[in-house]
């Protein structure tokens, strides 16, 4: 049915971040002009990307609203993104297929989702305008409870880059690690086609562990990374008795 569209990683300051993981090696692409924006991109050569993004204090109180819109789920999805620290705290989940992840088609998504008995928000549409001027539109809705993902469409035009080259040998992401409890892991392997993608540990509580990518030849400083764990493969491998 789905699988991993995207990994969040919530920093203190963009501006910052966005340095930093350039000094790391990373393309980095801006959401928005790089005046105002919250956000930023690693994109890879294929799957799933890597959002950087800052919550500011005076957006608190938008969950209120949100939650009378969109319901009690995007609430406190929103309070998750405002009080976690630096690093890798959520993820969002899109249509496996490319027709059913289309934004006009999201509605039909949370319909079998909610035929599954997983409680969700409601749709929420969104946009944002590039750097370039173009206007870029997307929906999402939330997952209950909030240690599940998100579930989000595709944009309506790709975005993708054409070419992407990391200084730092990155290719694209192998694996997400996460811990969290059997309930969730169990809905988590109803919902994903690709489960290969997903290493789950259990735990009594929800973390996201790390992030294991493809062609990371660079030894990066973690003061870099702003709390995301980010994972050389060949070593991941190399220590699992895999070769």
């Amino acid at each position: 049915m789905l699988k991993i569209s995207h990994i969040q990683c919530r920093v203190h300051d963009i501006k910052k971040a966005v340095h930093d993981y350039k000094k790391a090696g990373f393309q980095v692409e801006w959401g928005r002009d790089p005046k105002n924006s919250l956000n930023a991109f690693i994109w890879f050569n294929q799957g799933p990307f890597i959002e950087l993004f800052e919550m500011k204090r005076f957006m608190s109180p938008i969950q209120f609203p949100l939650g009378i819109l969109y319901g009690r789920s995007m609430r406190e999805r929103w309070v998750k993104w405002m009080i976690q620290r630096e690093g890798l705290i959520d993820f969002a989940l899109e249509g496996y297929e490319e027709d059913i992840a289309k934004q006009e088609n999201l509605h039909l998504v949370r319909n079998e989702i909610k035929n599954l008995g997983i409680c969700t928000s409601k749709v929420l549409n969104g946009r944002r305008k590039k750097p370039t001027g173009e206007i870029v539109t997307y929906g999402f809705f939330s997952l209950s409870p909030c240690d599940l993902p998100f579930v989000v469409s595709a944009y309506n035009t790709p975005q993708r880059p054409k070419q992407i080259e990391h200084s730092n040998g990155s290719q694209y992401i192998h694996s997400l690690t996460i811990s969290c409890p059997d309930e969730t892991a169990e809905i988590l392997n109803t919902l994903l086609i690709d489960k290969a993608m997903l290493t789950i540990k259990e735990s009594n509580k929800f973390n996201i562990d790390g992030i294991t990518i493809e062609g990371l030849t660079n030894k990066i400083d973690t003061k870099l990374l702003h709390g995301a764990n980010l994972i050389h493969r060949e070593y991941i491998v190399s220590e699992k008795g895999e070769e």
